[in-house]
């Protein structure tokens, strides 16, 4: 058994050794300004895989494997939980795999994954009580092509009032989707991260990530890679303003598909979120050969990066416990996260005030 191991790495190495490789660092990485932050409450949850976004002044939780898979928390009074809503299910007010993709005012979205829908839900508060409701659902469209693979988008978020955004993720020049308001693609922009062209399925698979957007304005950070673009809306096209690599990679490109040097490269990137003010990337500085998603220790990050919109690092947050999803509320100056130590539980950080200042 242990020199099948050794002949598998041996190869391993070989194949990486035959690519182009490439080693990349902008060498953004050390600032100033660190601020080190300990979180000022906790609340177990009973979930499994949850997610967060900040919708107006609640903190929305999603996780597919309860009963009632969304919960609203109300921020200005110790994260009270205010209200429950939506099944696991094919029928009204149900969903099969709900992923939470964005917060838009007193509005959020969950992507029907499997169903390339994206339901659009709002929260609305009458006297005392607290309510989400289903606006509408908007199905993508998807046509399938004999001899061709055509796959669909994911991760849609709210670009503005009249657009969305969406993963396509396939090839250079067809990253991501613009679509209006009805779900409707109207043109496909982007470039992809690495320098080489990569086969259309390698590239969605290996160059994942996740985007998020404020009011015309996009940010799309990859999984594996320590990368961060940024585009913006300008006469009816999405613009690529910048992008950089914000801490050490190596990579090789190899028969159209893309290794990465374990040992060399770091990360991954956890989540990343957005307001008028700054990106936050939650990211993991460690190679990714260490990454081991049942150790917390291994699998969340204590260290969120801060960049401005014009793409300098402003500021790293140290955190005193690992999280794995975070949500920024910059008008309370508070960071919420999920942390698996020992049991999964929502966090809460203050926020330094000086960030915000005017």
């Amino acid at each position: 058994m242990e020199r099948y191991i050794e002949a598998i790495m041996l190869l391993m190495a070989i194949l990486f050794s035959s690519c182009n490789n490439i080693s990349k660092r902008d060498g953004i990485e050390d600032i100033s300004k660190n601020y080190n932050l300990s979180f000022s409450h906790k609340k177990e949850l009973l979930l499994s895989h949850p997610r967060l976004a900040m919708s107006d002044s609640f903190l929305v939780i999603v996780s597919s494997g309860q009963d009632e898979i969304c919960t609203v928390c109300d921020v200005y009074n110790e994260m009270d939980e205010v209200c429950r809503y939506g099944k696991i299910g094919n029928g009204p007010g149900e969903f099969i795999q709900p992923l939470l993709t964005y917060a838009y005012g007193n509005t959020f979205g969950l992507n029907e994954v499997g169903k390339q829908e994206l339901a659009i839900m709002g929260i609305k508060q009458e006297k005392e009580k607290v309510m989400v409701y289903e606006k509408e659902r908007l199905k993508t469209q998807y046509k399938r092509q004999r001899g061709n693979w055509i796959p669909s988008d994911y991760y849609f978020v709210k670009l503005d009032e009249k657009h969305y955004v969406s993963l396509t993720g396939t090839e250079n020049g067809k990253f991501f989707t613009l679509s209006d308001s009805a779900m409707v693609p109207i043109k496909k922009f982007g470039e992809s991260p690495v320098e080489y062209e990569l086969a259309a399925i390698n590239s969605r698979n290996r160059l994942s990530g996740k985007i998020v957007a404020y009011h015309g304005k996009m940010a799309f950070a990859t999984t594996k890679l320590p990368y961060l673009a940024f585009y913006e809306m300008n006469n009816g096209n999405m613009v690529k303003k910048w992008s950089l690599y914000y801490a050490e990679t190596v990579y090789g490109v190899r028969n159209g598909d893309l290794l990465f040097d374990k040992d060399k490269a770091t990360g991954p990137a956890l989540d990343i979120k957005m307001d008028e003010k700054y990106i936050y990337v939650l990211y993991m500085k460690q190679l990714l050969s260490e990454y081991d998603y049942y150790n917390s220790e291994k699998s969340c990050s204590d260290k969120v990066l801060v960049f401005d919109h014009a793409g300098s690092m402003v500021a790293c947050l140290n955190l005193n416990c690992r999280i794995q999803e975070m949500a920024v509320w910059s008008k309370g100056l508070k960071l919420f996260g999920i942390s698996q130590d020992p049991d999964i539980s929502l966090v809460t950080f203050d926020l330094p005030k000086n960030l915000y200042a005017e």
